[in-house]
């Protein structure tokens, strides 16, 4: 564990030098599960009061916490205290709301946050195993967060939290921290990298996970509008299960073998010339700004801003 992460994904050129971005992509999911915390004790404090805001602040930013194997951390030891830091704050605000439904007998939510608990274990491992134990497997962030996708997420939250906030505080519904509005977002964000995938197993993932965010999706709509309790196990059960495609997507999409190789640029030449003097210098010009061009491409993807 003493390598340095060389061999961690390089994103594009437009990541390097950008301190700001590279600290938000970090303290991004910190912040997403700190509020998880924040609801889930705010909520077993006040209890079924009618202040109306239960899950608000985590649900805006649980996208965040799915990003969090982008981060931009070159250390491993680093990367190690940072994904279990975050896995222990996920797991003390899923045991607050395991204790208290099992204090109120309520069997369904009970099983619900233990099944989530247990799920976000097994990921938390996953994902420790590709991003700080993966030397001789050389797996890397293939599908990588970029400026332009945080400015994206955020565009894309002020008109899903303009539909969602009145539900947030109305009071006759109990709404804690969902992740269907992170999905909503994921999937989207996912699918920009879809032109790259090889292999059935990754694009049946990510479909899969398309088609359960969306009944998800519904039946929540149905539950909100019907207040039919129905609709409300259908929603959980599938953002569950859509929670297991999302994470099993992130997983597979540190093995290259997922990916496409990419095409190495060939040197044109020229067809014809009017000297055999020119055909050489030509030729020989374009080639020097070809080994240019790709040695500075590979220079500027390892100007990559890192903690």
């Amino acid at each position: 564990m003493k390598r340095s992460d060389s061999e961690e994904s390089l994103p594009s050129q437009s990541r390097a030098d950008d301190r700001f971005f590279v600290f938000a992509s970090v303290i991004l999911p910190f912040l997403a599960q700190v509020a998880y915390l924040f609801d889930a004790f705010y909520y077993h404090i006040h209890g079924r009061s009618s202040s109306g805001y239960e899950g608000l602040l985590s649900s805006i930013l649980s996208v965040f916490v799915y990003l969090q194997y982008s981060a931009p951390l070159r250390s491993r030891y680093l990367r190690l205290f940072y994904h279990i830091s975050l896995w222990i704050l996920s797991e003390v605000g899923t045991l607050a709301h395991v204790i208290y439904y099992a204090k109120r007998n309520d069997v369904f939510h009970t099983v619900f946050y233990t099944l989530w608990a247990t799920l976000d274990t097994i990921y938390f491992i996953c994902l420790i195993c590709c991003r700080v134990f993966y030397k001789h497997r050389g797996l890397r962030v293939h599908v990588s967060l970029e400026q332009e996708h945080l400015f994206y997420f955020i565009s894309r939250l002020e008109v899903i939290l303009a539909l969602f906030i009145p539900v947030f505080f109305d009071t006759q519904l109990i709404t804690l921290t969902r992740d269907n509005i992170a999905f909503f977002i994921l999937f989207d964000f996912f699918a920009e990298s879809y032109h790259r995938f090889r292999g059935v197993a990754i694009k049946a993932t990510l479909y899969i996970f398309v088609v359960i965010v969306t009944v998800s999706v519904a039946t929540e709509w149905l539950y909100i509008a019907k207040h039919e309790f129905k609709f409300e196990i259908a929603s959980i059960i599938s953002e569950i299960i859509a929670a297991c495609f999302c994470y099993a997507f992130i997983v597979m999409q540190f093995f290259p073998g997922n990916f496409l190789p990419k095409k190495k640029p060939k040197p044109r030449h020229r067809a014809r010339t009017l000297s055999t003097g020119t055909s050489i210098g030509t030729a020989r010009l374009s080639v020097v700004r070809t080994n240019n061009s790709i040695s500075n491409g590979i220079n500027s993807d390892k100007r990559i801003s890192y903690f």
